[in-house]
């Protein structure tokens, strides 16, 4: 099978890079789509639309809001939540959904959420817990931000990228799969108890698990 691999950043897509070679007979084509979710839209669908691909991978770092997922944690981003698209009101943050702007079940939305597909099989050996995902345009850092996000989407996980890359595969309707590993939980920013190199580590090991 050709799966293509994605990822923000260059640390983080050398994982699967590192693995690509010895992968054979399967093709691991591994791409850098950038930070953010406009890098992750644009570059994820114009690799989709050039190239030609049995199902779609993307893999990166991620923090927790749970203590179920900590630090060193690998887990598969079963739904996403687009997390700040919407309005500011005096009330406090609605999203497009909450005022009627999109239905919350137009297509490829189903109960507002973005779903990953079930795919026939397990691809991987290892035990990998689902997680709840929600992506933001800004990585979340004060507590009041941070205990809006858990009323309103009770996630597992925070990324910068998550939700668009599924947008892009459902839209494009291939297979995908996102692999996130924990390099922090999602508190007020203190960077010295992140571990990325950990999470880097364990998401390695995951990777070798695939079938």
């Amino acid at each position: 099978m050709n799966f293509l691999i994605t990822a923000a950043t260059r640390e983080e897509l050398a994982i699967a890079q590192e693995l690509a070679p010895h992968r054979t007979p399967d093709v691991w084509t591994c791409a850098i789509t950038g930070i953010g979710i406009a890098a992750t839209v644009y570059h994820t669908l114009k690799l989709l639309q050039t190239g030609s691909y049995d199902a779609a991978i993307n893999i990166g770092i991620a923090g927790s809001f749970t203590e179920r997922l900590l630090v060193g944690s690998v887990c598969c981003v079963s739904k996403e939540y687009f997390g700040d698209c919407g309005i500011q009101t005096p009330q406090g943050f609605h999203t497009l959904f909450d005022e009627h702007l999109v239905d919350r079940n137009a297509f490829p939305f189903v109960d507002e959420a973005l779903h990953a597909p079930t795919l026939r099989q397990p691809v991987f050996d290892a035990d990998i817990p689902k997680a709840v995902g929600v992506t933001v345009h800004t990585v979340s850092g004060e507590q009041p931000r941070i205990a809006g996000l858990r009323a309103r989407f009770s996630p597992d996980i925070e990324t910068m990228e998550s939700a668009a890359f599924f947008y892009v595969c459902l839209q494009e309707k291939i297979p995908f799969i996102a692999l996130r590993a924990v390099s922090n939980k999602v508190a007020p920013r203190d960077r010295s108890t992140w571990d990325i190199p950990l999470a880097l580590n364990n998401l390695a090991e995951a990777l070798k698990t695939m079938k």
